[in-house]
């Protein structure tokens, strides 16, 4: 072809109306073809004539075509722009102002020409060829290149301007898409992820990260498209151009790191460049996002960011200024109303706290209702509390009451069952609902079982703090412990928990400790603000119920000795009719017991008779004897102790109550040890004892509660030099109330009854040098112990 025919060609390029990459393609490869070059080029000019960007080539790779960038002032191709004239280069790489690309062929080329793309005298961009040989370029080349460069410089910036308009009405389009995204959540987590999205969809970079400022304007990692990376890495990042372009309200481009020595640690994350966009709002900087490097189709070949990327991210960086802002103050609204319902919650508590001194009756329920309040979640909200109290006469804080999951599982369970709230009036619902199981609870097991020194050389640096100096501590880990406090930390299992003071005319009467095991949850300080001041209307709360049932355990008392006037009196009135009642027992015993001795000597034959005569004879003995002891009650109780066995004196006195104990449904279970050791007691007496305790267990298993279970059983068993009896029951237990006067003279929970039975007992068991003890289950029943003392140890 002709250079007239390649002028003709270049005109109809430039004539019509193609699209801008068609037009480029078409004219680099006529002026590839008319120059007779080995590879032909064009880049042109952003629209803030800072990059030059190569749009099209013929003889380079194809993946360099948008992917070559040149900053500002680097490279020849900048020097034509300068200068706005041509440069022939027989030996381009000899060029001070040469700068090799990377990853796009122009490796294989020695020689190169390039001229200017003017238009109105604005250069645009710049075209050049390249020949493999070296190459003299003549006038006449340059002059070609030249006139090709005039024919297209108008309708590539025509075409250049449209696509430039195009790429923004797209760009605008999915900026108001994301933006809409962007406000539609108040979470600002979601907020920074959109827009870190939105910013690699729209630019594309290797590295995205995003800061935003907290309340205190420190600026924090949100997001590091890095994953797995540790956001640590950013710490130069953020101390150089995040610094300074939050402190400048500025952009900070860096388009070539190993050039710009203004930053130190940007290639930690960057191979070529970084850019940091502020985040602003307002006068306010909330933010900042950074990109670092450009990707390309070649996936490791990274380029600077163009001006109109840069705009781009500023429009990205003041949509998302506005969304963080708003979403923050969202945040705060929702703190403050949160603060607020806090506060009606803490005076809701304290008011029902209050009210329970007017609707709990006893100090075991006033602490329940406490640590509820301090446990459940529409309370202070804690996974587990223990409440102490202080022993002033033995110098100990005891555990009273713990309240909490015994496990993980267990807490799942409750607080699943808390997820539907309990009424307003919480404390009559506390009251009515045992949520925590406290009685059967292995964590209040343990509390119950806690106790600490609070005085002398063995007490804990915590317990002194809070009981000492009454102050409230936070423990935030076994770091802030001493060694004095591992007793503690060991007991309680949890080494995050706090402790607050209970306190009364200052005086500490206990604490109450609290911890988050199960859901690991800090204590705040406002959490320790809440608690102490819950403490306080506590304290007072328990100084009054014990003084309430210290009046009440004295008006008890006062009642009952009254009562044990009355009956006193009564008894001693009974006494001289049970002495006319013995002479007139008397002698039909008499006579019962001659004709029952009479009838063993005549009724040998007959063993069934014989059987129940001497029953009847031994029991005729048992009788006047008790008529004696009774009538000298009030004396010494004379005994006989001879060397028996204990077996069978047990198995004598069941046996003859065993057709009314199966009258009531009543199973007995006999362990008795044949090989026991002999004891010294009086047969008559210790039968009676047992008996007394037959009765009553028969007494007890008898009413309608106990329907289900009634078992009576009897075990013997050698211990040391005595041996034991153990009767036990399954009558339900006895009250706590009623358990520390059941063996008190006069004292009885019957209807009709003198309350001599279980006192008879004790004083029966202690004149054989015994002791007898009770192991109290409520609910279960009973176990009383008796230990005597073996044959050889006593001298009757």
């Amino acid at each position: 072809m002709s250079d007239n025919d390649h002028i003709l060609h270049i005109g109809r390029i430039s004539g019509s109306r193609l699209h801008l990459q068609t037009m480029l393609d078409q004219v680099v490869e006529s002026a590839e073809k008319q120059l007779g070059a080995d590879a032909c080029a064009l880049l042109l000019l952003d629209e803030s004539k800072q990059t030059l960007t190569l749009k099209s080539s013929h003889g380079l790779w194809r993946s360099a075509v948008d992917a070559v960038r040149l900053p500002r002032g680097k490279g020849v191709s900048w020097r034509i722009v300068r200068e706005k004239r041509p440069a022939a280069l027989a030996r381009a790489k000899d060029d001070p102002d040469f700068h090799f690309v990377p990853e796009s062929g122009e490796e294989s080329y020695t020689s190169m020409l390039g001229v200017p793309i003017i238009e109105e005298d604005e250069c645009i961009g710049v075209i050049y060829v390249q020949s493999k040989k070296e190459t003299r370029y003549s006038d006449e080349d340059i002059s070609r290149l030249e006139k090709i460069s005039r024919q297209v410089a108008g309708a590539i910036k025509a075409a250049w301007d449209m696509d430039r308009i195009k790429e923004k009405a797209r760009v605008y389009t999915k900026l108001n898409g994301s933006s809409r995204l962007i406000n539609a959540t108040n979470d600002i987590e979601e907020i920074v992820r959109i827009t870190a999205n939105v910013a690699s969809e729209l630019i594309g970079a290797k590295v995205k990260a995003v800061w935003v400022a907290d309340i205190d304007e420190k600026l924090k990692v949100k997001h590091f498209s890095e994953s797995g990376s540790d956001p640590e890495l950013l710490r130069p990042v953020c101390e150089t151009v995040v610094t300074l372009a939050t402190v400048s309200r500025e952009t900070v481009n860096v388009a070539d790191i190993s050039a710009d020595t203004r930053f130190e640690g940007l290639d930690i994350i960057a191979a070529v460049s970084v850019v940091c966009c502020p985040m602003i709002f307002e006068e306010q900087v909330v933010g900042a996002i950074v990109l670092a490097d450009r990707i390309t189709e070649s996936p490791n070949y990274f380029v600077a960011f163009t001006s109109e990327e840069i705009h781009i991210l500023a429009a990205i960086a003041q949509t998302a200024a506005q969304a963080v802002d708003r979403a923050r103050t969202h945040q705060q609204l929702e703190e403050a109303l949160e603060k607020n319902e806090q506060n009606v919650r803490e005076l809701s508590i304290l008011f029902q706290l209050s009210m329970a001194m007017r609707r709990t009756l006893n100090l075991e329920d006033l602490l329940r209702v406490i640590l509820s309040c301090v446990t459940v979640g529409r309370g202070l909200g804690f996974n587990r509390a223990i409440l102490f109290l202080v022993d002033e006469s033995a110098g100990l804080l005891r555990g009273m009451i713990g309240m909490g999951p015994d496990s993980a599982e267990h807490a799942g369970r409750i607080w699943n069952d808390l997820e539907e709230q309990p009424p307003e009036d919480l404390v009559p619902w506390l009251l009515d609902h045992d949520i925590f199981e406290v009685k059967n609870s292995q964590f209040n097991r343990l509390a119950r079982s806690l106790k600490f020194p609070v005085a002398g050389a063995d007490i804990g640096a915590i317990i002194s703090k809070v009981i000492g100096q009454k102050v409230a501590v936070n423990i935030e880990g076994a770091g802030d412990l001493e060694q004095s406090d591992m007793e503690l930390l060991s007991a309680i299992g949890c080494e995050r928990f706090a402790m607050a003071p209970l306190v009364v005319r200052d005086t500490a009467l206990g604490a109450i400790l609290v911890d988050n095991l199960y859901n690991s949850n800090p204590i705040s300080g406002a959490d320790m603000e809440l608690l102490t001041r819950f403490a306080a209307p506590a304290a007072w709360a328990i100084e009054n119920m014990k003084l309430f049932e210290k009046w009440v355990a004295e008006s008890e008392e006062r009642l009952d000795l009254e009562k044990q006037m009355v009956r006193v009196e009564r008894m001693s009135t009974l006494g001289e009719v049970y002495a006319e009642l013995a002479h007139e027992l008397k002698n039909p015993l008499v006579s019962i017991g001659g004709f029952a001795r009479r009838l063993i000597s005549t009724s040998k034959s007959d063993k069934t008779s014989l059987k129940y005569a001497s029953i009847i004879a031994g029991e005729v003995d048992r009788l006047e004897t008790l008529l004696r002891n009774v009538l000298d009650l009030s004396k010494d109780v004379s005994i006989k102790r001879q060397e028996n066995d204990l077996n069978f004196v047990v198995r004598d006195a069941v046996d003859f109550y065993s057709r009314i104990l199966s009258g009531h449904g009543i199973k007995t279970h006999m362990d008795l040890d044949p090989d026991i050791d002999k004891v010294l007691i009086d047969a008559a007496w210790i039968k009676q004892v047992v008996i007394n305790l037959i009765l009553n267990a028969m007494e007890a298993m008898s009413c309608e509660r106990h329907q289900a279970l009634r078992n009576l059983s009897f075990t013997t068993q050698s211990r040391g030099s005595g041996v034991t009896l153990r009767i036990s029951d399954t009558g339900g237990g006895i009250a706590d109330e009623d358990f520390h006067k059941i063996f008190n003279p006069f004292f009885t929970t019957k209807s009709q009854g003198t309350g001599l039975g279980l006192s008879l007992c004790k004083k029966m068991v202690q004149l054989h040098h015994g002791s007898i003890e009770i192991d109290n289950k409520l609910g279960h029943g009973v176990t009383f112990t008796i230990n005597l003392p073996g044959a050889p140890g006593i001298s009757s």
